[in-house]
C-alpha cells in the first residue's frame, strides 16, 4: 500500500499502526502536503501530532491529529513566524542605526569639552614641572659637588682626587 503522502512516514511513524492505517488517506495526506509546502517540517508536525492525548479508538485518534492538522494550516509555521522574526529585528536594526546620534567631529567635540570645563567650579589644575634638583656647592673649590661626605660637606670629583693625592688637606671644624 503506497502512503498517500511522502511524508506521511515521517510525520506519522511514532504512532501506533491502526492510526497510521486510518490516517493514510487522500485528506491527510493533502493537509501534510499543504503544511510542508507552508514551511511545516516533519519533526515539527510529528512533535505536534505526538503531543495529542491518546483516544479510545483509533478511528476517534485518526479524526483528533486530522482537525489538528486543519488547525495548523490557520496558523503560521514555525520558519514564517522566524523569518517574520528575523525581518522585524533587521528593521528595528535599521531604525535604530538611522536614529543614532552622529559623533562630532573633533574639533567641536575640543570646543565644547572647553565650553563644560569653563563652566566647572574650582581652579583649572596646572601641572609644573618638576624642579630641578641642584647640587650643593663644594666644600673646597666651590664647583658643583659629586660626593656626600656628610651633611655639610660635599665634594667634587676633582677635590677628592686632591685629597687622595696629598695635595689639599682638609680641616676639621670643630662645632663649639
Amino acid at each position: 500500500m503506497i502512503p498517500s503522502s511522502p511524508h506521511a512516514a515521517e510525520v506519522f511513524g511514532q504512532l501506533r499502526v491502526a492510526v497510521s492505517r486510518e490516517l493514510d488517506n487522500d485528506e491527510v495526506g493533502g493537509l501534510l502536503d499543504e503544511l510542508m509546502a507552508r514551511g511545516w517540517r516533519p519533526w515539527q508536525l510529528r512533535h505536534r501530532v505526538g503531543s495529542l492525548p491518546t483516544q479510545p479508538s483509533s478511528v476517534q485518534d485518526a479524526e483528533i491529529i486530522t482537525a489538528h492538522l486543519r488547525e495548523l494550516l490557520e496558523e503560521p509555521s514555525p520558519q514564517a513566524r522566524w523569518d517574520q522574526e528575523k525581518a522585524r529585528r533587521a528593521q528595528e536594526r535599521e531604525s535604530a542605526a538611522r536614529e543614532a546620534p552622529v559623533p562630532a567631529e573633533p574639533h567641536d567635540r575640543d570646543r565644547w569639552i572647553a565650553v563644560i570645563r569653563s563652566g566647572l567650579k574650582g581652579r583649572p589644575r596646572v601641572v609644573t614641572p618638576a624642579p630641578m634638583r641642584v647640587r650643593p656647592d663644594c666644600a673646597l673649590c666651590q664647583g658643583e659637588s659629586d660626593f656626600f661626605v656628610r651633611r655639610d660637606v660635599h665634594l667634587c670629583a676633582r677635590c677628592v682626587d686632591l685629597l687622595a693625592a696629598g695635595a689639599v688637606t682638609a680641616e676639621r671644624e670643630t662645632g663649639t
